[in-house]
């Protein structure tokens, strides 16, 4: 009596694809994992290169002063006539390039009305304790820049230190504004004391500027997104060989099929 073994070596040859089953659920598991990561960075990649176009379509237009606005939004262009005041604020732990300083915020006085001004980025010096002079114009001058949230710039907290400008001026130094302080913005009598208005930088009184829009570039993002697409390709490739006969399958196929079997 002739017994048809066909059936079981196909169902034994199907489950012999597969020979470490623990390795096979951790990929499976990861790899969806890592696919999502990918997509997740591409969206947001899009979603900065969507804030960038909407800024830069904002800050393309022509500046305006402040005052004349009748709606108040970030990164609408301003620009004003008027004079710097000695009220002067540093806002301490900013980088450029990988170097710590300060952006520097000094009242500026257009048509009785009392702006805050951030002129841009100064370098720390070597003693912390006193904090790099800057100097500023004593006749009028055109600013130009464009409006942004005091929030943003960070919470506020003068330090309870002094410091000196060696310039006859002690200004206060700040590690954050929200809004700088309540006291000390009743004392600034701001036009606008939620808004801040920041130095372009063909600005003639504007310091460093090197303003950074959105923290992180699409770019970097694409680039998370690369990364994490290349771990999920790696981990299907090292699925393959560590616990997988798939290779070793096609590869005798690929044998029979040369040999005419």
């Amino acid at each position: 009596m002739t017994v048809n073994h066909t059936p079981a070596r196909s169902q034994t040859g199907s489950v012999a694809l597969i020979r470490n089953w623990p390795v096979t659920f951790l990929s499976a598991g990861l790899l969806p994992l890592l696919l999502a990561l990918g997509f997740w960075q591409l969206d947001r990649a899009d979603e900065k290169a969507q804030i960038l176009a909407t800024i830069d379509a904002r800050l393309s237009a022509q500046p305006k002063n402040p005052s004349e606005l009748t709606a108040v939004e970030p990164f609408i262009p301003v620009r004003l006539m008027g004079f710097y005041t000695g009220e002067l604020f540093y806002l301490d732990n900013r980088t450029r390039d990988g170097q710590v300083g300060y952006e520097v915020l000094q009242v500026f006085v257009s048509g009785g009305k009392r702006w805050l001004v951030n002129r841009g980025w100064v370098p720390a010096g070597e003693d912390r304790a006193q904090v790099p002079a800057v100097a500023w114009p004593l006749a009028a001058k055109w600013i130009t820049g464009f409006l942004h949230p005091a929030d943003a710039e960070g919470p506020a907290a003068p330090m309870d230190m002094e410091f000196e400008t060696g310039a006859g001026v002690e200004p206060e130094r700040l590690q954050r504004i929200q809004a700088v302080a309540a006291d000390l913005l009743d004392r600034l009598e701001l036009e606008q004391p939620d808004w801040t208005i920041r130095l372009s930088a063909d600005s003639d009184t504007a310091l460093r500027t090197g303003w950074q829009f959105v923290n992180g570039e699409p770019a970097r993002h694409r680039g998370y997104a690369f990364q994490w697409f290349a771990m999920a390709a790696a981990l299907c490739i090292l699925w393959l060989i560590a616990a997988s006969n798939i290779p070793a399958v096609l590869k005798k196929n690929n044998y029979k099929r040369g040999n005419g079997s």
